[in-house]
């Protein structure tokens, strides 16, 4: 079964196959979990929207047009079902304890302790930041440049025009860096003011 592509893997699925369904499910699980952490800073409902994702997929698999990837047809239907969730949820009640690594990793804690809890500091910012975009901003944002996919994958993904996305992600990441700007100045006061 492993060795078979995904198509031939959705053939066999509506054939009644249920261990090739299980076999994308293993496939595709990481990435998908992964989108839907990314997507809400959350363990739990990243792990929610996953088991939603594919039992969205497993009852529309039968509209897969095999002419397509199904990689990019899962994934849009996956973002959607994310993008949705989002919609539905107020941003309050995003976690961001469980954050994503978008900026350089943390400082070994056996380095300098300013460098650790500087850098640190600048990671809250970012995701604190990216929470705060509107979805169809954080959206792109999220694929482009944490599930590192290209321009044309986002386009079909979220089917909108490629334009549209180029877009979005300009604009996405004017307002990540005005946030930024405001977040680094308040945090940089603190951070010398607690310094004396």
């Amino acid at each position: 079964m492993n060795r078979l592509d995904d198509e031939k893997l959705v053939v066999l699925c509506l054939k009644g196959k249920r261990e090739a369904f299980e076999e994308l499910v293993n496939r595709y699980q990481r990435q998908i979990f992964s989108l839907a952490f990314r997507l809400t800073n959350n363990y739990e409902d990243a792990s929610d929207l996953t088991q939603e994702v594919f039992l969205h997929l497993f009852k529309v698999l039968d509209k897969f047009d095999g002419e397509r990837k199904f990689f990019s047809w899962m994934y849009r239907i996956a973002t959607n079902v994310c993008y949705n969730a989002l919609k539905k949820k107020p941003k309050e009640s995003y976690s961001l304890d469980n954050v994503i690594d978008f900026v350089s990793p943390v400082p070994d804690r056996n380095s300098q302790p300013e460098d650790y809890f500087e850098t640190k500091e600048v990671q809250e910012m970012v995701h604190k930041a990216i929470a705060e975009l509107p979805e169809n901003f954080r959206v792109p944002m999220v694929l482009r440049y944490l599930q590192d996919m290209s321009y044309q994958q986002i386009s079909e993904t979220m089917e909108l025009p490629v334009s549209t996305i180029e877009t979005r992600l300009y604009r996405g990441r004017q307002m990540l860096q005005k946030r930024l700007g405001e977040f680094w100045g308040r945090g940089r006061q603190d951070y010398e003011m607690s310094r004396g």
